[in-house]
């Protein structure tokens, strides 16, 4: 290549580079064809929301034309409700003759343009449910009834039947969801049926009821005994200086093991509780003693402990710290309207406390699948796990003495027993944000045949919406799975049978457990309720994810994964998930930039990552820059340092969120909204019509980084126990290389997927990693995985990590897992283990620089803000480097490449460049200056002509200020008059309120004159200094490109002539400022949305172009 920069991509602007060429190789070399022009399959796709039946096929055709124009490389339809009225004359019930045919229609258009069409696995966005789904498909959890009797003469009376109530624990109804709504009980079908019977003995007696106290309120202690929402005593809410303190006072005292607390609302799935909660004692009312830390959860929580005799017991209930959520701030004067209660502190319900001398498993209803933890090894902490419990063989499986009224046939031995009744009833959990008229149970999610029922069903109702000749194929190629939000479950009708095929042994005996009764030790029963756990989560990933993804594929349809995404909010392990699909999926949101992005968003990316890396499906997707109360509050410039973290993170196919359909007239914007929820990506945006170049960055980045094959140095194995998003809850692991590229591995890419070739460990799709590191929750580990780990290394393989304390599951043979663990950590810093060897500690980086591994990429200064990513490719290395600070960096990257040349490849203009290197101790290293928030890719393809190559960075002079009159003219909604004499500046700061509040394209015009000594032809720039917020340049009546981030500057050389220049800038700012005008008092509204935007007093977003405008050439 010759050593000024040349173009790779040809727009229309290319006559203002004809000084320039594309490089001869570019046609020959598939890289960097696809760099030059991206294909579709690298171009970003878009969700494609239909809200309420408000569709138009004049909407559809616009719509679908305006993403052709854009760039955009496919639509992914979603059929919602989020809260939107009825828009148009007449609305479209979903699957309606008339919403059947909008949607053939859409699906030609989509077909006809060349767009990837896809559709979302159930209406609404979560998970797989609607009104075909039968109740005994729908999702399940166990409940019970219990008695207990004395013992020495038969029973005669019927067993009470256990709850038949639809929602989540026991008799509680379903909850509200976050906006306070709920189902009406006759809106929901009830279903259940029995399951076993067991008895056992009991030592400890009932309880007298305390005297409870809030404050002056006295609580009735019978009625908080269960929980029962109606006797839900309704409090203050706590503070972190203010908390709420209840009383329990005994009129003597008393030996408790265990205490339940239930206050609903307290908890959600996503955030968990904004409370907490401590029990404590007291002898003598004066000084308390903490016995345990009580959850609030969305059913109840029971604590476990050693026993503790005291007659006055309080609990003490205070406000967590608040933890930011970046990604679900307000913007600044956002109108956040019915939204704003989100995570805003509520009154304490409480529905249930109660104390009990029984022992019970500290918070079995999470540990039995009830709820979620984010963390279980960590939930006994500080109790015995060596604490008896019932004794295994006193527990009487009853079942078959029960009658079918349910009276059972037993004469218990003497003393007192408690007789359990295991039934399942449903959960209640729907689809959702869906219409009415698409509302249904959720599909039992561990069931693959109910599964193939509803998903048969559904694919059905397209085939006969679209025709079957626009499902496969044609027209319909692909179906999405959104983050699950269904909750909790815990029952499926084939579980002990799939129980006993993945776990090895009988469930039966150890069910009592899943009601709380701690069964032989503590350890033991923990023991059984993980391997529970991990049974469920098993069940999920195959039953639900794999059966969605063969039924698609029988329909000719890929599959794009999402999982958990940001919360464990159902078991599940967020690699499984996704393995059976064919484009695993992430989603990452906005975020201020001074908190930065949600670490589970990190840690969503990299394991959708890893996933495609080590099963083969090479594309990354992620539900791209989703924003919540931010309404159009997003330029390109804004989202772009955003859409660089997804591709830091493994990322190579945004799916941006979103892109609402638009059925309603061009005078009626900016239109229909997601409620609350962005992107406002569609043709209603002001800067609509020049999104290209913007959408072209994105489609450059994921085509480099599609290139090869991901490379990394480190297998991450995360564990048995919790999901990705549970281990990056509180930021990146501190253990995670740096220097070194990483995949996450799971427990069965680890048993299934990978082999040892050369001492590498390989898997078939070509990912291949130097050592396997041991973090997450790999301090108890299975004894097949540390078997398996065994092999690896006696294979060649090289481990890090240290050794496993103890194995969760029951069935592990101790003395196996002693051996096994004697075997690989000898004590000694290296342990040989056959071929390989085992390097004990958790400096992964320090393990590979004594194995003389070199660090893949790395910086003068530990701090400086730069990710990499790194693809190996048939003839050289990609890297992607981003900056991820607001400043400039300058620096010197030392690349693990070694003879090669270096490139600049920019994926923002499509231009390659040579680049300055020398080698140096076997690495390459390459001087690097990224502006704030930039990015490039640095390119090693061209064999290296010298041992050091300096290539002179040009330089730029100002040649002229473009300053004086610009004519300003205005096209958009209540446009103001055109303005003869304007000047650059904020249109913002105008005294004229039509100005003031503006959004749409201001047209500024300005002739000058070229200065003695500049010569058309050479190479030139326009400088536009600030823009608000994207501006199309054209100079002399040519276009010379469109500038959508800092710097703000176009090519001009060609276009330029001596004498006179007329420059015209077209500068598009955002929506903000004209809603932020229409919310002023007594103004006429000239815009429309159907959710509310801005206050009055919102901060207007500064716009037009500020300039300084300057004319720069080349020295």
């Amino acid at each position: 290549m010759s050593a000024h920069i040349q173009p790779l991509r040809l727009i229309a602007a290319a006559a203002a580079l004809a000084c320039l060429s594309a490089p001869a190789w570019a046609a020959a070399d598939p890289v960097a064809s696809g760099f030059d022009n991206p294909p579709q399959s690298a171009r970003p796709r878009v969700w494609w929301h239909w809200l309420n039946g408000n569709i138009t096929k004049d909407g559809i055709a616009k719509d679908i034309d305006w993403m052709t124009k854009s760039g955009l490389g496919g639509l992914q339809n979603f059929d919602a409700e989020m809260m939107t009225p009825q828009l148009v004359p007449k609305r479209l019930p979903y699957m309606s003759p008339e919403w059947a045919d909008a949607f053939r229609f859409a699906a030609q258009e989509a077909e006809r343009h060349g767009l990837e069409f896809g559709i979302a696995a159930s209406p609404g966005w979560s998970e797989t449910g609607g009104p075909w789904v039968r109740p005994e498909d729908g999702m399940k959890k166990l409940v019970w009834s219990e008695t207990t009797v004395d013992g020495g003469k038969p029973l005669a009376a019927p067993l009470p039947a256990a709850p038949r109530t639809t929602g989540p624990f026991q008799d509680l109804f379903v909850q509200p969801d976050i906006m306070g709504q709920r189902p009406s009980p006759e809106a929901l079908a009830r279903t259940g049926g029995d399951i076993a019977v067991y008895a056992y003995p009991v030592d400890a007696a009932a309880l007298p009821p305390p005297a409870i106290r809030a404050g002056d309120l006295a609580l009735d202690a019978r009625k908080l005994a269960a929980a029962t929402e109606e006797a839900a005593a309704e409090l203050a809410a706590p503070t972190a200086d203010r908390p709420v303190i209840v009383t329990l006072d005994y009129p003597a005292p008393q030996t408790i093991r265990s205490a339940t607390i239930f206050a609903p609302g307290a908890g959600s799935m996503f955030e968990g509780s904004a409370y907490q909660a401590v029990l404590e004692a007291s002898a003598d009312g004066t000084r308390w003693r903490k016995v345990a830390d009580l959850a609030l959860a969305g059913v109840p929580a029971s604590a476990g402990f050693a026993p503790l005799t005291a007659a006055r017991f309080r609990v003490v209930v205070s406000a967590k710290p608040p933890v930011p959520n970046p990604q679900f701030m307000p913007v600044a004067g956002a109108d956040t309207g019915p939204f704003g209660a989100i995570g805003q502190a509520k009154g304490l319900r409480l529905a249930q406390l109660v104390l009990s001398g029984e022992p019970k498993v500290s918070q079995f209803e999470a540990k039995a699948g009830f709820a979620t933890a984010d963390d279980y090894f960590a939930l006994d902490a500080g109790l015995d796990p060596r604490e008896a419990g019932v004794d295994p063989a006193a527990i009487v499986d009853l079942t078959g003495k029960v009658r079918a009224d349910g009276t059972l046939d037993w004469t218990p031995p003497p003393g007192t027993w408690k007789i359990v009744r295991l039934a399942w009833s449903l959960t209640g959990t729907e689809n959702h944000p869906a219409t009415k008229e698409a509302t249904g149970l959720e599909v039992d999610k561990y069931d693959g045949d109910a599964v193939r029922r509803y998903l048969d069903t559904y694919l059905a109702k397209y085939e006969q919406a679209a025709g079957k000749d626009l499902v496969g194929a044609h027209g319909v190629r692909a179906i999405v799975t959104d983050s699950i939000e269904v909750g909790s479950s815990n029952w499926t009708p084939r579980l002990l049978e799939q129980f006993r095929r993945l776990r090895g042994y009988d469930a039966r005996p150890w069910l009592p457990a899943l009601t709380g009764v701690v069964i032989g030790t503590r350890a033991r029963t923990d023991a059984f309720l993980y391997d529970w756990r991990r049974t469920l989560a098993d069940l999920m990933a195959g039953e639900h994810y794999g059966t969605v993804a063969a039924v698609a594929r029988e329909h000719g349809l890929k599959v794009y994964g999402e999982a958990l995404e940001s919360a464990r909010v159902t078991l599940g392990d967020d690699m499984a998930m996704r393995s059976h699909a064919n484009v695993p999926m992430a989603a990452m949101w906005t975020y201020r930039p001074e908190f930065g992005p949600n670490p589970t968003a990190i840690a969503d990316m990299r394991g959708a990552a890893s996933v495609s890396h080590i099963y083969g499906q090479n594309l990354v997707a992620a539900e791209s820059m989703t924003s919540a109360m931010a309404p159009w509050a997003f330029a390109p410039s804004d989202l772009r340092p955003m859409i660089d973290m997804e591709f830091a993170s493994g990322v190579n196919l945004p799916v941006i969120h979103t892109s609402v359909h638009q059925p309603l007239d061009d005078d009626r914007k900016p239109g229909l909204s997601l409620a609350i929820f962005g992107q406002y990506f569609n043709r209603n945006e002001t800067w609509a019509g020049m999104a290209r170049p913007w959408v072209d960055y994105m489609a450059r980045s994921s085509w480099m980084l599609q290139q090869g094959r991901f490379y990394a140095d480190v297998a991450y194995f995360y564990g048995e126990e919790a999901p990705l998003v549970a281990l990056y809850r509180h930021g990146q692991p501190a253990d995670a290389p740096r220097r070194y590229a990483y995949d996450f591995v799971n427990a069965d890419a680890l048993l299934q997927r990978l082999s040892v070739k050369d001492g590498d460990l390989v898997s078939a799709s070509g990912a291949r990693y130097r050592v396997l590191y041991l973090g997450g929750s790999s301090a108890r580990m299975t004894v097949a995985t540390l078997r398996r780990l065994h092999a690896l290394a006696a294979q060649g393989a090289t481990i890090v990590g240290t050794a496993p304390v103890a194995t969760p599951g029951l069935a592990d043979d101790p003395a196996a897992f002693a051996s096994l663990v004697r075997q690989m950590w000898s004590g000694a810093p290296v342990t040989r283990v056959g071929k390989g060897r085992v390097v004990a500690g958790r400096d992964v980086e320090a393990a590979l620089a004594q194995a003389g591994r070199k660090p893949d990429f790395s910086v003068q200064s530990t701090d400086t803000p730069l990710l990499f990513v790194h693809r190996k490719l048939a003839d050289g290395d990609v890297y992607f480097v981003t900056n991820r600070s607001g400043k400039a960096v300058n620096t010197e990257a030392r690349f693990n490449v070694r003879g090669k040349a270096a490139e600049f490849w920019h994926a923002d203009t499509g231009r390659t460049e040579p680049a300055s290197y020398r080698t140096d101790q076997g690495a390459t290293v390459v001087p690097l200056a990224l502006g704030a928030n930039d990015a490039v890719f640095v390119v090693f393809r061209r064999p290296a002509a010298a041992p050091a190559v300096t290539v002179k960075t040009p330089s730029w002079s100002e040649a002229a200020t473009l300053a004086g009159d610009w004519a300003i003219r205005f096209d958009g909604l209540a446009a103001p008059a055109a303005v003869t004499h304007g000047t650059t500046g904020s249109l913002a700061a105008s005294a004229d309120p039509q100005v003031r509040y503006f959004s749409g394209t201001s047209v500024y015009t300005h002739t000058f004159t070229l200065p003695p000594g500049v010569t058309p032809g050479t190479p030139m720039k326009l400088d536009l200094g600030r823009v608000g917020d994207v501006a199309e340049v054209l100079v002399n009546g040519k276009p010379a490109g469109i500038a959508w981030k800092p710097p703000y500057e176009v090519d001009v050389g060609s276009l330029v002539v001596a004498g006179a220049n007329t420059v015209e800038v077209r500068v598009a700012n955002l929506w903000v400022n004209r809603l932020i005008g229409d919310a002023q008092p007594g103004a006429t509204k000239v815009t429309f949305t159907a959710a509310p935007t801005y206050k009055a007093d919102a901060p207007l977003r500064p716009s037009g172009l500020i300039g300084p405008v300057t004319l720069k050439v080349r020295q």
